[in-house]
């Protein structure tokens, strides 16, 4: 198992990405369309460009911290395509090493 685990979370119009620290349960670092570097670039807050940048922004973010793996399990409800995969794809196109376990 990896010491940090991503969490993505996407509603109607949000999309929010975290790594969190698996011992500590402490969010080490946090993307959402919400954030200053983020606002104005994409046109919807939820579509696949606004994931892509997300993934962008916390892959940026948690190579500042050092952390460059983390593992991701799906929710029961959460299936692994569409905006999801865009975040976790981007994470991995920017050089973090995403474990995805499927059940």
């Amino acid at each position: 198992m990896e010491l940090f685990t991503l969490d993505v979370f996407i509603a109607k119009g949000f999309v929010s990405a975290s790594i969190t620290h698996r011992v500590t349960c402490k969010e080490v670092v946090v993307a959402g369309p919400n954030s200053k570097y983020i606002k104005g670039v994409p046109k919807s807050r939820s579509d696949i460009p606004a994931c892509l940048s997300v993934g962008k922004i916390l892959s940026d973010r948690a190579r500042e911290v050092d952390v460059y793996t983390a593992s991701y399990t799906p929710r029961d409800r959460d299936k692994f395509e569409g905006k999801i995969r865009a975040v976790v794809q981007s994470l991995i196109d920017n050089g973090i090493d995403i474990k995805v376990y499927l059940d």
